[in-house]
């Protein structure tokens, strides 16, 4: 069907109010603060890992790769290349690197693109999946995974603190966006999450492997824990029954005569109402401590969470947990000098020697480098000659068969010619000896003539 009526002609000009485009940029300006993370895995790893990379992607959001996938090329690649190519194009601040080995499991975090590097071992790890197994009433929501969680530091000291323990809190609340506390929203403080660093007694900690043998064996000072909660507000004031109805939670009234028997517990006749709620519908760890009692300053989610209404607060925990040992320092991305190590101790001369050495070692990779990188450039360019010779060599083959075979032709055109010259006279002489022996019988037959008319006049 062939097309109808003219092009449409654009007549908008899409042309920018002046303060919305301050307005966006001032949006793109914030955007650019707020960290943003890469968690991969590298090397060849157990599947419970790799749920777990998948887990603290969950707990990282949303400014996080969740759907990431790491190529099997790239297993291999240095943490310092992910943080160069990725950096730069994604925004990626910092970047946390899962590997295994026999022995371990490792989990580095660092700072992109310059560092620094900080190395955990982990200790224990629980996935989100059995947090939830063994819950009653496990929570599940993806609206609460739109807005960044609320990160708790607890323990980690004041001003006084180790320089160690100070990046690690700096490095934790780092990894989140920061809460502007005048602007922040009520109802986008869904989340928390947990950083609790335990500090142990170097003197007690063999009495405790004792006491608890195979339970706690790998106990060390300095471990930092890491929970993640969601946060759920339920009102109070209220009767149970009446808030269960407030929470669109209806019960199945049809063995009651009046919703008064519901809420009473008693009949009119006062004898007690018969049971509707099934056995263990009721949680046993509702919140109902007045320390978790606040009053919502806004509309928060959840039926009867309204402004200005008192309400408790209570955590569910969603997973996964984790209890770290830091163990070292980098001062680069997965290089540089050790700031810190938790089980080396070294002292200045041995530093400088260290350092002397690393040094000469990275002095004598460069040079072979080179040396390397112009003996292939001088075998390049010996098989470049090779190849150009080859090629002339052939050039020059190709260009005296083709004189030959031209000059095979030319001497076969003169033969040609040789040939019908040589034909051509053959032909002429024969010719002249056929005229001659004519002209010789002619001349006898006029000889003979003349002899009989002699004859016939002497008769």
């Amino acid at each position: 069907m062939p097309r109808r009526g003219r092009k449409r002609k654009k007549t908008r000009t899409h042309v920018v109010d002046t303060d919305e485009r301050i307005k966006g940029g001032l949006v793109s300006n914030d955007e650019l603060k707020i960290p943003r993370s890469l968690v991969i895995r590298r090397g060849k790893v157990e599947s419970e890992l790799t749920e777990l990379v998948t887990d603290i992607r969950k707990l990282m959001r949303p400014y996080t790769a969740v759907n990431f996938k790491e190529d099997a090329k790239n297993r291999k690649v240095t943490l310092s290349h992910y943080a160069n190519s990725l950096s730069t194009s994604m925004g990626v601040t910092h970047l946390l690197a899962l590997s295994q080995n026999s022995n371990r499991v490792t989990l580095r975090v660092g700072r992109t693109p310059g560092g620094p590097t900080l190395s955990f071992r982990v200790k224990r790890f629980t996935l989100g999946r059995q947090i939830r197994a063994v819950q009653r009433r496990p929570y599940d929501s993806s609206k609460a995974f739109e807005s960044p969680p609320v990160v708790v530091t607890n323990n980690f000291g004041d001003v006084s603190a180790a320089p160690h323990v100070k990046l690690m809190r700096i490095t934790f609340q780092n990894m989140f966006p920061a809460i502007n506390v005048s602007t922040v929203k009520l109802s986008e403080c869904r989340r928390v999450v947990l950083f609790n660093f335990i500090r142990r007694d170097m003197s007690q900690i063999s009495s405790e492997k004792k006491k608890h043998v195979g339970d706690d064996d790998d106990l060390e000072d300095e471990e930092v824990e890491i929970r993640h909660y969601a946060i759920r507000a339920k009102p109070v004031g209220v009767d149970r029954k009446v808030r269960r109805l407030v929470e669109a939670k209806i019960p199945n009234l049809s063995k009651l005569s009046d919703i008064s028997d519901y809420i009473t517990g008693q009949t009119s006749s006062g004898a007690p109402s018969p049971a509707i709620l099934r056995p263990g519908e009721m949680s046993d760890s509702e919140p109902e401590d007045e320390d978790t009692q606040v009053v919502l300053p806004g509309k928060y989610r959840g039926k009867g969470n309204n402004q200005s209404q008192k309400s408790a607060l209570k955590l569910v925990e969603l997973g996964p947990r984790l209890r770290l040992k830091l163990y070292k320092v980098e001062r680069g991305m997965a290089s540089g000098d050790v700031m810190y190590h938790a089980y080396e101790n070294k002292t200045p001369e041995e530093i400088k020697q260290l350092k002397q050495r690393k040094e000469g070692e990275a002095a004598l990779k460069k040079r072979r480098r080179e040396e390397q990188e112009a003996n292939v450039a001088r075998k390049q360019a010996a098989k470049d000659e090779k190849l150009a010779a080859k090629k002339a060599r052939k050039k020059e083959r190709e260009e005296k068969a083709m004189a030959a075979l031209r000059g095979e032709v030319v001497g076969n055109d003169n033969d040609n010619d040789d040939d019908a010259d040589e034909e051509e006279s053959s032909s002429s002489e024969g010719e002249g000896t056929d005229s001659e022996s004519f002209d010789n019988g002619e001349n006898s037959n006029d000889e003979e003539e003349s002899d009989e008319e002699e004859s016939e006049e002497d008769d």
